[in-house]
């Protein structure tokens, strides 16, 4: 992601949709022109891709475009049937409006929330309808667990073959298409489409108040000079804990360094570049989860969330943080991005980080979402016009980069729920540092599970851990792998 003043003004330049206010907690006036929403394209040179729209205007006659969002987390992008005060409300409707009317179509959203580990709805609705010879689905936001089976069981569109699809453009995530690609076949990424991927990162917040009242040194220094790493990131950490009610046991009474959410684990892996699992350029997915650099981040990683006088693994005794972190019990909290604009009603005041690099030499921050949240927009192989769905969801994913975007990325997050500009710049570090494992979406040799269940059981032994399932994780990869090269010569 550019930096949000390029965004804005981009916004300002391509589509003169809506004008949006940056003050404080106001939410903002939006203001329609319909006059020049369409009429300048925008052009840059950024590295994250061309921004010349490029998609013709046609008239589908009323046609009724369905998409399926159906997951752990459901997103509902496409329920707004009239204009709202709140800013990114706004947004999300005035997208749809122009979308429909430009193209002559109705958006009609089924929204599908339900547990989902490879056999959930996203899986069930989209098989049961390509099987069946059905075009039930235009498109599909589906569960990341779920879509991943459907591309290796050839029930997706190859993306890129889609010729009103541009997915080199800017609105589409540049890094999801280059670590979701199988053979240079896209089965299933995301972007400016949705506000589903930004929602679901691994997302460190600070207390600012505890950070004063220890006197302990800016984490946003920290990054700027390259020094925010795991060690440091420890050593924070440990500067903070009290046992509050002198009871003598540390609970959600008391105060700590940090608040461990389990599935943390997994954001800490590939925060240092590594990845449950890789893809080569052959398009054969391998192992790469255990390699001696894993181990060292896992023995520093244990050392910093077993500690109990600092540390509090909360899910293994309440469900949630929120509540300790309202009240400023941590210095930090290993949460996710959604969870942020909830936080503008503290009183205190927060910022938020990337996750830390394992060392300073590290050539990047890497940030990624939680497996279990996470959604992908995908095409059912049935279709009934797909060059069609390719232009409606590329001009969504375009109004999504030009409309959605500043006001999600500066009303809802900058201008509302964090309280400074540094966070703006922590921002443009997080979501210019996506990284995706195809490990996690596959679950192979359940290692998702057996992560967090360390975290839960104070099992520091990575490596016996690791063996047990080494051989499950490679068979599923083989099975896999044979499947992906049937799908793979059949695009080919």
């Amino acid at each position: 992601m550019m930096n949000l003043k390029k965004i804005v003004a981009m916004a300002v330049v391509g589509c003169s949709v809506f004008v949006l206010s940056s003050c404080g907690d106001d939410p903002g006036v939006t203001t329609t022109d319909n006059s020049s929403q369409t009429d300048v394209p925008v052009t840059t040179t950024e590295s994250i891709g061309s921004t010349d729209f490029e998609t013709e205007l046609k008239n589908y006659n009323g046609y009724d475009f369905t998409i399926l969002s159906a997951g752990n987390v459901a997103y509902d992008d496409f329920s707004y049937d009239e204009a709202s005060s709140v800013a990114l409300d706004n947004a999300m409707y005035q997208r749809q409006q122009k979308v429909e009317s430009d193209y002559h179509v109705n958006i009609d959203s089924i929204v599908q929330k339900a547990y989902s580990v490879g056999n959930g709805p996203g899986y069930q609705k989209i098989s049961q309808a390509v099987l069946g010879g059905d075009c039930f689905y235009d498109a599909a936001l589906v569960a990341g667990y779920d879509v991943s089976v459907l591309a290796y069981n050839d029930m997706l569109y190859d993306m890129n073959s889609i010729s009103t699809l541009h997915l080199e453009k800017a609105w589409w995530d540049q890094q999801a298409n280059r670590e979701l690609a199988i053979n240079d076949l896209m089965f299933f990424t995301t972007g400016d489409i949705t506000n589903q991927d930004n929602d679901s990162v691994f997302t460190l917040v600070f207390n600012k108040k505890l950070f004063e009242d220890y006197q302990l040194e800016d984490p946003y220094a920290l990054v700027k000079e390259n020094k925010w790493t795991l060690e440091n990131f420890g050593k924070l950490t440990k500067a903070v804990g009290q046992d509050l009610n002198h009871d003598d046991k540390r609970d959600e009474n008391d105060l700590f360094g940090l608040l461990v959410w389990d599935d943390a684990i997994m954001g800490i892996i590939n925060a240092s570049g590594e990845k449950c699992a890789t893809v080569q350029e052959n398009g054969e997915i391998v192992l790469s989860l255990y390699n001696e650099r894993t181990v060292s981040l896992l023995e520093q990683y244990f050392d910093i969330i077993f500690d109990e006088n600092s540390a509090f693994c909360y899910q293994r005794h309440i469900k949630t943080g929120a509540d300790m972190w309202n009240n400023n019990q941590a210095l930090f909290w290993m949460t996710a991005m959604a969870n942020i604009p909830a936080m503008r009603t503290m009183e205190a005041d927060f910022g938020i980080l990337p996750y830390p690099k394992m060392t300073a030499e590290q050539d990047s921050y890497h940030n990624t979402i939680s497996p279990y949240n996470s959604q992908f927009y995908c095409v059912p192989l049935i279709q009934n016009d797909v060059e069609m769905t390719g232009t409606i969801l590329e001009a969504l994913a375009y109004y999504g980069y030009t409309i959605v975007k500043p006001a999600y990325y500066d009303k809802t997050l900058v201008g509302q729920s964090t309280r400074d500009d540094e966070s703006s710049e922590m921002l443009d570090i997080i979501f210019s540092t996506l990284s995706f494992d195809f490990g996690y979406y596959y679950q192979v040799g359940s290692f998702n599970s057996q992560l967090i269940f360390m975290v839960r059981e104070y099992d520091r032994n990575f490596t016996s851990r690791y063996n047990t399932y080494k051989t499950e994780a490679e068979t599923k990869l083989d099975t896999i792998n044979t499947f992906f090269k049937q799908v793979i010569s059949k695009w080919n």
